[in-house]
């Protein structure tokens, strides 16, 4: 029997068999729990509430239709009634999607937003195994740069909308989770970002260029739940709504290519449509991370996904991006020494206040020596600034 879209065949230790007789799926990232859902694929399954976990929500118990739609990577998409969309999660992949609705300040935040959240579920051990969402009929995305710039304009909306449940940077933990997927990829790049103080974190949202659905014709964001690969190699951490918008920048770059000139209006966009804190100049500054950073943040997701499901064409591409990247790197190293530059007119101006305290300089060559270290100071800075790659 040949396994469905949404086993890891790249990455699944465990045979097929044997994970649906042990109840767990191991890989080479990890492992997490599998559950049998085939009696979901038939009404008579749906007659009864499940024992175990808990169900919330819109939960129909009368259900005398089910199609299959599709069955993706994310799991099996089910139609029931021809009236409920019924995403199925065959393995466990954490509750993001669940969380948006069970949680009322956030599920009120989002109510007037381009979001579609789910009006039902089941959940067991903090993972969403059944999502339940109204009908709705999904819109391809078309690759050109009018729908996509719409796209981030929905993002723009629906992450202002969570502003008020933002938190402060938690620079440890992005660059720990930075980490984590390098090891285990065994990449030959490593970044680590000091991010602005005025990058937040904001509830998870997973979205996707071809979530878009439609909803009485209103152009909406279907969540999703965390790939299957994020879930295994690091923690569920709140990002910024830079790096969601890398991730959706990273999935049209991937379909139709970008130029620069692209990538600097799709920031754009997405600075007029979110708080300008988040966009401002230090936010953005690639030295300091930025734009970019989540741009590998982006790839080494997509890499990992890619590994697990077999995906090797992506997976050169990933690859490739990668390549590339450490050219940028190796320039902000060189930053780093013009940088450094502050710190030697600091020391100057110590070196010049002290030896005139203690008589080793005159006045005048003190005065000097001051002067000249601010200027060493200053121009160093200039520099960094000037070379500061831009964030597109």
């Amino acid at each position: 029997m040949s396994e469905p879209a949404w086993w890891p065949i790249g990455i699944a230790i465990s045979s097929f068999a044997d994970a649906q007789s042990d109840g767990q799926i191991h890989t080479s990232f990890g492992r997490t729990n599998i559950w049998d859902y085939e009696s979901l694929q038939s009404p008579e399954g749906w007659h009864t509430s499940p024992e175990d976990g808990f169900v919330w929500g819109q939960w129909e118990t009368d259900i005398k239709t089910v199609e299959t739609i599709s069955i993706t990577p994310q799991g099996l998409i089910l139609l029931l009634n021809s009236t409920t969309v019924a995403v199925i999660h065959p393995l466990h992949t954490g509750d993001d999607v669940s969380r948006l609705s069970r949680y009322e300040p956030w599920k009120n935040a989002l109510l007037n937003v381009p979001i579609l959240l789910p009006i039902g579920g089941w959940s067991v051990d903090d993972n969403d195994r059944v999502l339940l969402f109204p009908m709705h009929s999904t819109t391809p995305f078309d690759g050109s740069e009018s729908a996509f710039l719409e796209i981030v304009e929905a993002l723009g909306a629906v992450h202002t909308s969570l502003e008020p449940f933002a938190t402060p940077n938690t620079e440890r933990r992005w660059n720990d989770r930075l980490k984590d997927i390098e090891d285990k990829l065994k990449t030959l790049t490593m970044w680590r970002a000091p991010h602005s103080s005025s990058t937040f974190g904001l509830p998870r949202l997973n979205l996707s260029v071809d979530s878009m659905v439609d909803v009485d014709g209103k152009r909406m964001f279907l969540p999703l739940s965390r790939s299957l690969s994020e879930h295994l190699l690091c923690e569920s951490d709140r990002l910024p709504s830079l790096a969601s918008l890398m991730m959706l920048e990273h999935q049209w770059a991937r379909k139709e290519g970008l130029s620069e000139q692209q990538r600097q209006k799709l920031l754009d966009t997405w600075s007029k449509a979110v708080p300008s804190s988040w966009s401002s100049r230090n936010a953005l500054s690639t030295v300091r991370g930025g734009a970019w950073v989540w741009r590998y943040h982006a790839t080494i997701l997509e890499l990992a996904q890619a590994k697990a499901f077999n995906d090797e064409k992506s997976v050169k591409a990933c690859e490739q991006w990668l390549r590339d990247v450490s050219r940028l790197q190796a320039h902000l190293g060189a930053l780093r020494l013009w940088k450094s530059g502050q710190w030697v007119g600091v020391t100057g101006l110590a070196v010049a206040f002290f030896s005139w305290k203690l008589a080793t300089l005159t006045e005048g060559q003190s005065l000097v020596l001051a002067t000249l270290s601010i200027a060493a100071g200053i121009v160093t800075n200039a520099v960094y600034r000037l070379k500061d790659p831009k964030p597109y």
